[in-house]
């Protein structure tokens, strides 16, 4: 017998590149109950989405997605990372309000409190036909199932299985679902998302949250490492590696951030105050998104590049005023982390 959960929107949708929230909001959007009609504030106008503009032929669906995922991945800190390491490679610690990760190995713990689920997660300590008849309980219950695979952050979506085969389906990163037969040996973690909390997180927890990971003493230490880099690394293809690494994930992750104060956050408040500081914040990131670009077009980075440093890194970066200019742009980016996070204070403050 085979049985399969349809109507689960694949990942990515727009810049995704964390396949954790990717697939997590994948899930959410099918336990919330989703749909094309469902109605989509949008943040740039702050009204509900007329399809006045650019975006007037995305569907709604594909437009949920996108926001969830900017809301989790920017809750839970992990919108203001600058290197992929810090994102760790731990998913079971009990979220606790008085807790602080600099890492955010509580992620999946508060992803889901925000998101209103209580979870299960189980290892590979677990028999794999024990595993097996929980997904099939799962998956007859409507339940998709998260799961991590091999080493990394590799994260797919259980969206159904075949009972004579004994195997699951998963819908993997830009994959629709297809039966896996190696997925207890590279399983890694496993989630299943049960039933609702009874309240949720407040957006006082969460900017809390979010303000403490902008302010984290590791961050002040990678802004000192890039200024002396900059001005003492002779390897220019060496440099313009590592530097295209921080510029890459921040750019995207910021944009995410953004999305969230004005899509998301804002309609929580109904102190016109805060929603202005919101505002503004969103502003501010949307500028660091624009000057990140510029530090690409420093190291010839761009969509012709695949993203990736060009043979010639080492020649831009001995130009005159390349790595001035490259410090002067860091520099603003940390700047408006630093003043993003005294708006998000100031709003704390208000409710």
């Amino acid at each position: 017998m085979t049985k399969n959960i349809e109507g689960l929107v694949s990942f990515p949708v727009n810049a995704q590149r964390n396949s954790f929230f990717g697939a997590l909001s994948s899930i959410l959007l099918y336990r919330d109950a989703y749909t094309e009609d469902t109605p989509f504030f949008c943040g740039k106008h702050q009204r509900e989405c007329i399809r006045c503009g650019d975006c007037e032929n995305e569907l709604f669906i594909h437009k949920h997605h996108l926001k969830i995922y900017q809301y989790l991945i920017t809750i839970t800190g992990c919108a203001y990372f600058w290197t992929d390491k810090e994102i760790g490679n731990s998913f079971d610690k009990p979220y606790t309000a008085d807790d602080f990760s600099e890492t955010a190995l509580d992620r999946l713990s508060l992803a889901l409190y925000a998101s209103g689920y209580h979870y299960e997660a189980m290892k590979k300590n677990t028999k794999e036909n024990v595993l097996f008849e929980r997904i099939k309980q799962a998956i007859d219950e409507k339940q998709p199932v998260l799961i991590k695979l091999s080493l990394g952050d590799l994260w797919a979506v259980i969206t159904g299985y075949d009972d004579n085969k004994k195997l699951p389906y998963l819908m993997k990163h830009r994959r629709l679902p297809q039966l896996d037969k190696d997925w207890y040996n590279k399983l890694s973690n496993i989630v299943f998302i049960t039933d609702k909390y009874d309240s949720t997180i407040s957006l006082s927890e969460s900017l809390d949250h979010m303000i403490r990971h902008l302010n984290t003493g590791n961050r002040n230490k990678l802004e000192q490492k890039i200024y002396q880099k900059l001005e003492t690394e002779q390897d220019g293809k060496k440099l313009g590696k590592w530097l295209n690494q921080i510029n890459g994930l921040a750019i995207e992750t910021r944009w995410h951030a953004s999305e969230c104060y004005r899509n998301t956050l804002t309609p929580m408040v109904g102190e016109k105050k805060c929603k202005k500081l919101l505002l503004e914040a969103s502003d501010l990131h949307l500028r660091f998104h624009d000057q990140a670009w510029k530090i690409w077009g420093l190291l010839g980075v761009s969509s012709e590049t695949f993203f990736c440093v060009p043979k010639n890194v080492d020649e831009l970066l001995n130009k005159s005023s390349a790595r001035s200019e490259l410090k002067t742009l860091f520099q603003e980016l940390f700047s408006i982390d630093r003043r993003v996070s005294y708006l998000l204070q100031k709003c704390l403050s208000m409710l």
